[in-house]
């Protein structure tokens, strides 16, 4: 089956609008929330999940801004609830769009927040836990000019502040394979590492359909390696997330909602496009080691054909670009026959 979109939310997609707050399916809501600054991926999807109690889970509660806290209450009047009427916050993963809102929320609802357990420790390191961390000391020994240090170094300082936006603390450490109590509904926690090293996945047994958050979109390829706090494997990200696309593979689902984009059908085209791009990103790094042996992860960086053009990426992104060349790098030497 071929990628099946969801017509609205993809019409919104392609024009650059904000999307109104859709029915995605029975008792589930997408409540879009925008992103801050002129970003690519322009706004995440908070999930509103009805119960048979009349209750409303959360998913993915977005950035916080006042402006974000205006919206999500009128998707809640939208709908006929309040927010006094949450009773589970879940994030998939530890993002300030994906659980920047958790804290907000619970103190309008009083309901628990639920991570999974790498999240939760991660919010407890401190600015550690910041996606930033370690990136200065190892920009030297990629070989980033002199200048370019200089400018990364004060996108890494901005980057540090973004602990500032996650204050959320987990009350439910999440693992893989417990069921969440929405009642009513069988909603199952997949630990499908590769984002982050806590990233989840809620897949509904009965409705057969699959929550992704950021571990796999219609639109865009999400980063890999992007947590915050030490990893609790050594293993590469890279090789988790091919281990968790995998794993999505066996299951039987009608409908995915991601964090960002459309929700859509055709689960197992889209696994397979996505391990194809990494793959053939990792093919393409080889072929660089191999041309010039000695050549700096900069300057490798620099001659992968990057989506938007090495040209056209600044701060973060460049500084993203480089730290997923030296991913497929160790993952290169840690599984040469790949």
């Amino acid at each position: 089956m071929s990628l099946q979109p969801n017509h609205s939310q993809f019409e919104a997609w392609v024009s650059h609008h904000l999307p109104d707050t859709l029915q995605v399916e029975e008792g589930v809501w997408a409540a879009p929330l925008p992103l801050k600054g002129d970003q690519y991926v322009r706004h995440t999807y908070t999930y509103l999940v009805l119960d048979d109690r009349g209750s409303v889970h959360v998913i993915d509660p977005g950035w916080n801004t006042v402006d974000n806290r205006t919206r999500l209450e009128a998707s809640f009047g939208q709908i006929g609830k309040r927010l006094t009427d949450v009773k589970t916050i879940v994030s998939t993963h530890l993002h300030p769009d994906h659980t920047g809102l958790a804290s907000w929320l619970q103190s309008q609802s009083g309901a628990p927040i639920l991570m999974h357990r790498a999240e939760a420790d991660a919010t407890e390191s401190g600015p550690s836990m910041s996606i930033a961390v370690g990136f200065s000391k190892r920009l030297r020994s990629w070989g980033a000019p002199w200048a370019e240090r200089t400018k990364l170094y004060i996108e890494l300082w901005r980057q540090r502040q973004l602990k500032d936006e996650i204050s959320a603390r987990a009350d439910v450490r999440l693992e893989h394979d417990d069921v969440l109590d929405i009642p009513g509904r069988r909603v199952r926690v997949l630990h499908t590492p590769g984002h982050t090293e806590g990233s989840i996945c809620l897949y509904d047994e009965d409705t057969r359909s699959l929550f992704s958050g950021d571990t796999l979109l219609p639109m865009v390829h999400p980063g890999i390696g992007l947590s915050g706090g030490p990893q609790s494997s050594r293993q590469n990200p890279l090789a988790r997330y091919f281990d968790s696309l995998e794993a999505l593979t066996r299951l039987d689902v009608d409908m995915v909602h991601p964090g960002h984009g459309y929700s859509f059908q055709g689960l197992p085209d889209r696994i397979e496009e996505t391990a194809g791009h990494h793959r053939r990103r990792s093919d393409e790094v080889r072929s660089i080691l191999l041309s010039e042996p000695d050549i700096t992860l900069w300057r490798a960086a620099e001659k992968v054909h990057w989506t938007a053009g090495w040209a056209n990426l600044h701060g973060f992104m460049r500084l993203s670009a480089v730290a997923q060349t030296a991913m497929h790098v160790d993952y290169l030497r840690s599984y040469p026959a790949e």
